[in-house]
């Protein structure tokens, strides 16, 4: 079988770095993914590789063996899509050994290695009275959000968090390590900000840093009746012609079975000490439920802390479509929300919620002036809003239900805003389920250059042919 002689051929190289089942380490390196449906996907083993070297040893063995669809590779594992970063029957490359966290204050880089947690990344930049683009719950890592584009605190004024990545250091197919950056290997470099884990693996970030204090923000819960103000706030937000920038907000609404109710929350955040005006609607909304309310002045590194403290680690999955910033289209949203719990209600310890994530034109022109990215996103075609469907539930048995209602409840979003007029083609692929296509969504020109890059760094087509997971250019 190739999968075993592939994990052969890495012990004769390299022994330490594999890890099998029945072993502690196995069964350790299992529990770390935030979601059942990647714990349960058990590989025939894991590699730990612990350098760049070894990353570049592992894949010159595993390459001749002609691995179809069962190779993954891991960070933190915390993203929810399934088969993402873990593989039934496969090899799972897990990064978790890659450690390091540099500070260079002269060139204002910290540098990343890919195996780190971000709330230790935070920690190091705040020590020295500095931020980063990072995401936004402490236990991930760096390594889904800045391959696939990710949503920061800063994204308003700084893009994406692909898009503050300088440099990436890359081990390739062929077992070479390099560098791509906007002067280095460019064309992989840009690629690298969107295009997910389709070129090789990223071994280490450098990420800029910048000056950057204490927070304003937290969290505010209220009631339904209250939630179509808040998504007028919203479209009102971005459609201001001089918006602060400085600001983060979330408006969301769900169900949790432990309350047997549905309830509001607004996750708001200003990266100035205070609250500014534009947070006013959102932050002094009332009547809320005051002992939840967490607006404080703060750290960067415990409010992305707070972000995912008791979250639940069940079955987890997260579906999403991107509108224009429209009341209407957010509204009807709301109503197709409805209706998929309707058919959820009775699937066991159920969480579900949708959450609107705004991508303001500020996102996109920043984007563009640190140096472009793949996500095809032009100013000219926002404000944009990502709806999101996030449902948590305990038993397989529920797991197509659970596909099929949301399924069904995006495609009902996605038509009516094409008959509104108010549709975006743009996926975001932390979002994005397998029955999409988040490549396509960037637009032809992008993903003609993502599949050119593909090829040139790639040829052979490991990363396409033998690379686990949905998210492929060549589907």
């Amino acid at each position: 079988m190739p999968v075993s002689e592939a994990i052969e051929a890495v012990k004769n190289i390299s022994s330490e770095v594999v890890v099998l089942p029945g072993t502690e380490e196995y069964d350790e390196l299992t529990k770390s993914y935030f979601s059942e449906l990647e714990r349960e996907l058990k590989p025939a083993c894991f590699l730990t590789p612990g350098s760049p070297s070894q990353v570049a040893d592992i894949l010159k063995a595993i390459k001749p063996f002609g691995l179809h669809s069962k190779v993954a590779i891991c960070g933190a594992g915390q993203q929810a899509t399934p088969g993402v970063a873990n593989v039934r029957d496969g090899i799972t490359i897990h990064l978790k050994n890659l450690r390091g966290i540099t500070l260079n204050l002269g060139n204002k880089i910290v540098s990343v290695a890919a195996g780190e947690k971000m709330g230790d990344v935070y920690e190091v930049v705040m020590s020295a009275g500095l931020g980063v683009v990072g995401n936004r719950h402490s236990s991930g890592g760096i390594g889904g959000d800045a391959v696939q584009g990710g949503l920061s605190y800063f994204s308003y004024s700084r893009g994406f968090v692909c898009d503050n990545v300088v440099n990436y250091e890359v081990v390739l197919a062929n077992g070479e390590v390099v560098n791509a950056n906007a002067e280095t290997n460019s064309d992989l470099w840009i690629a690298l900000k969107g295009g997910g884990n389709n070129f090789g693996i990223v071994t280490r970030f450098d990420l800029r840093v910048f000056e950057q204090g204490h927070l304003w923000g937290g969290k505010v819960f209220y009631f339904q009746p209250s939630f179509s103000r808040q998504i007028q706030s919203l479209v009102d937000y971005l459609h201001d012609p001089k918006p602060d920038t400085d600001v983060h907000i979330c408006v969301s609404l769900g169900y949790a079975g432990a309350f047997g109710d549905f309830v509001c929350m607004n996750d708001v955040f200003s990266t100035r000490p205070e609250k500014p005006k534009a947070l006013e609607p959102f932050a002094d909304i009332q009547p809320q439920i005051d002992q939840m309310n967490s607006l404080r002045i703060d750290s960067l590194k415990n409010f992305t802390s707070e972000g995912f403290a008791g979250a639940t680690a069940n079955r987890v999955v997260k579906m999403s479509t991107t509108v224009k910033a429209n009341t209407d289209i957010l509204e009807y949203s709301v109503k197709a929300y409805h209706a998929a719990f309707d058919k959820l209600k009775g699937v066991a310890n159920i969480l579900f919620s949708i959450t609107f994530e705004p991508i303001p034109v500020s996102m996109m022109e920043n984007s563009i002036i640190r140096g472009g990215n793949s996500l095809g996103l032009k100013p000219e075609d926002g404000p944009l809003v990502v709806v999101l469907f996030y449902t948590s539930w305990d038993n397989a048995s529920d797991d197509e239900l659970v596909y099929d209602v949301n399924k069904e409840a995006i495609a009902t979003i996605e038509k009516e805003a094409q008959d509104k007029n108010v549709s975006a083609s743009y996926r975001y692929l932390n979002y994005t389920f397998p029955n999409q296509d988040p490549f396509a969504s960037y637009g032809p020109e992008s993903k003609a250059h993502l599949l050119k890059t593909s090829a040139k760094y790639d040829p052979d087509g490991f990363f396409e042919s033998a690379g686990a997971g949905p998210f492929k250019l060549r589907r």
